[in-house]
């Protein structure tokens, strides 16, 4: 896997494309060049649009989801629960992009064997689905 250090400009439109190279890195299972990418693009992300923004929000979550795909569970839980975290405070606790980020955060639980946090948070979910 070649791994090449790109420089992502400061402007939205390289920004978003830069998200959709990422998504098309992962569709080749090139996570590595992927994370390379995602990695790069957020910081400026955050600086231009925001910690909050949906764009900024989507890019970190392909990142999780990239970390999970090379085993590297403890950044992609981290990561997960940064996601959540900020989808909780802006659009709460029963918006489906929240619950979306819970699921990913129960199903890396599951793979770190961390069975009774995953159930317990999953048995929430639940709660707020049916109240929704």
């Amino acid at each position: 896997a070649v791994q090449r250090r790109m420089s992502v400009p400061d402007s939205v439109v390289a920004m978003r494309t830069a998200q959709i190279l990422g998504e098309a890195l992962v569709a080749q299972d090139k996570y590595t060049e992927a994370e390379v990418v995602y990695c790069e693009a957020l910081p400026k992300m955050r600086k231009q649009l925001g910690a909050e923004h949906p764009d900024t929000l989507m890019v970190l979550t392909s990142l999780g989801n990239v970390y999970a795909r090379q085993g590297k569970l403890d950044d992609a839980l981290a990561t997960y629960q940064d996601v959540r975290t900020i989808q909780q405070r802006v659009l709460g606790a029963e918006h489906v992009n929240t619950m979306t980020t819970t699921m990913n955060i129960a199903s890396t639980l599951g793979s770190q064997y961390k069975f009774q946090e995953a159930e317990v948070m999953l048995r929430d979910l639940l709660g707020v689905q049916q109240r929704v």
